[in-house]
């Protein structure tokens, strides 16, 4: 963990979300309530029963869902934080800390439960908000997981002041930014350095890309993450050959073989400061659906990438019922040429039709807090990891703690013409 890394998990921008936990990356200023505010014409939860069956809680802040073909429900973990406290506060104060509470969980969804698959993986920053795995995806019986932050920069362990910073220090290299692979027993090895990977990326990168170059995006050149560098990767998706990344610290999308180098993409382009949440691009989530990666931002914009090119869609996108996005949590494809994504800020889900990109409400604005990752079984029915940013253990309550005592959840929408959670016994 870098010290740059465990200081942004404290800069807050739309006051209650921390920049760590989708991008490493300076926010607008806003609120929470705010951007529930803006129902563009979806309008506000529903009255009656919940538009959704609470699978399983207790989680501590879940990010990222997979499934696989047996039906199991994996998700990312992203823990809460530990003991282990450096020096150097972040400008908005606030703990340096870490520890081993991250995991990734088995979830069965029948029954309701949760048990351990992979545990004491690196968490850092606070109990309230912290990070650690992130993306997930799954391969024939393999479960691939991704680490967030990079291990470029490492605090000294004399800037120690609490905890077991050596053990911290020790890990932060093998696993900080880094795919690992697990396999069914729960055994796992680590593998590429994605972090450091893309971290170097924009080292070389950010003079380069500049006016009058080809592959000019703005905002690159002043970017100030980028001092010296930047990486936070996040999301995840499988391929036949590799896996999609998305990096929310170094605005690309990075192509992961199953073994050898890493290669980016594509890089995302700054938002427009009138309509930003965050300084750059911050893409959170990516899926593939009509042969193309889909990407979605925390700017609320989405990218359709073919190959080596990239295409800028939120023009293109239209809307039967006023659906749209503030910031993208996670994303997920049904198989039939549909994405549902979450909006982590707007506390919505909604669903893309690529086909056509066509975007309509799946449930409204507010109906969730904090959502984030997504999964589709094969059946159709839909999964929500949601409360991703609160802790498992009771914290104050007040406008700083917009969870109280809440822990993290899965849901499972009712989603559809068909209600799959009775037709299989869920």
């Amino acid at each position: 963990m870098s010290n740059r890394s465990l200081r942004r998990a404290r800069r807050l921008g739309l006051v209650l979300v921390p920049a760590l936990l989708v991008g490493l990356s300076g926010f607008a200023p806003g609120t929470g309530a705010a951007a529930r505010s803006r129902d563009g014409g979806g309008g506000q939860p529903p009255a009656g029963p919940a538009p959704y069956d609470t699978v399983v809680s207790g989680l501590r802040n879940p990010r990222g869902l997979a499934l696989s073909a047996d039906g199991k429900l994996y998700v990312a973990e992203g823990g809460v934080a530990g003991d282990a406290c450096f020096a150097g506060g972040s400008p908005e104060g606030g703990a340096n800390c870490a520890g081993f509470s991250g995991r990734i969980s088995r979830v069965d969804t029948r029954q309701g439960t949760r048990s351990d698959f992979i545990t004491g993986l690196l968490s850092l920053g606070e109990p309230l908000f912290a990070v650690g795995p992130s993306g997930l995806a799954v391969q024939g019986n393999q479960v691939l997981g991704l680490m967030a932050a990079n291990d470029k920069g490492l605090p000294a362990v004399q800037d120690c002041i609490s905890g077991d910073c050596a053990a911290v220090l020790a890990a932060a290299p093998t696993q900080l930014g880094h795919v690992l692979r697990g396999v069914p027993s729960g055994g796992f090895q680590w593998k590429q350095d994605v972090g450091a990977f893309n971290y170097d990326w924009t080292v070389a990168n950010k003079a380069t890309i500049g006016a009058g170059d080809p592959a000019y995006q703005p905002g690159w050149a002043d970017n100030p993450d980028f001092m010296p560098g930047d990486a936070n990767p996040y999301g995840l998706t499988s391929l036949p050959w590799g896996t999609l990344m998305t990096d929310g610290g170094a605005n690309t999308l990075t192509f992961v073989p199953h073994n050898g180098t890493p290669r980016v993409l594509a890089a995302f382009p700054q938002p427009d400061p009138a309509h930003a949440n965050a300084y750059d691009a911050v893409p959170t989530c990516v899926t593939t659906a009509g042969g193309r990666a889909i990407v979605a931002d925390l700017n609320g914009r989405v990218f359709a990438v073919d190959g080596s090119s990239l295409t800028v869609s939120p023009a293109a996108v239209t809307s039967p019922d006023g659906a749209f996005l503030v910031s993208a949590g996670g994303c997920a494809s049904d198989g039939r040429g549909n994405v549902y994504i979450s909006d982590i800020f707007g506390g919505s889900v909604v669903k893309l039709d690529v086909r056509t990109m066509t975007m309509t409400w799946v449930e409204p604005m507010g109906t969730f807090v904090f959502p984030s990752g997504m999964a589709v079984d094969r059946d159709g029915a839909v999964y929500l990891s949601t409360n991703s940013v609160c802790p498992d253990f009771p914290t104050p309550a007040g406008n700083d703690n917009p969870c109280a005592d809440v822990t993290g959840s899965i849901v499972r929408l009712h989603v559809g013409d068909d209600d799959h959670h009775h037709d299989h016994g869920h």
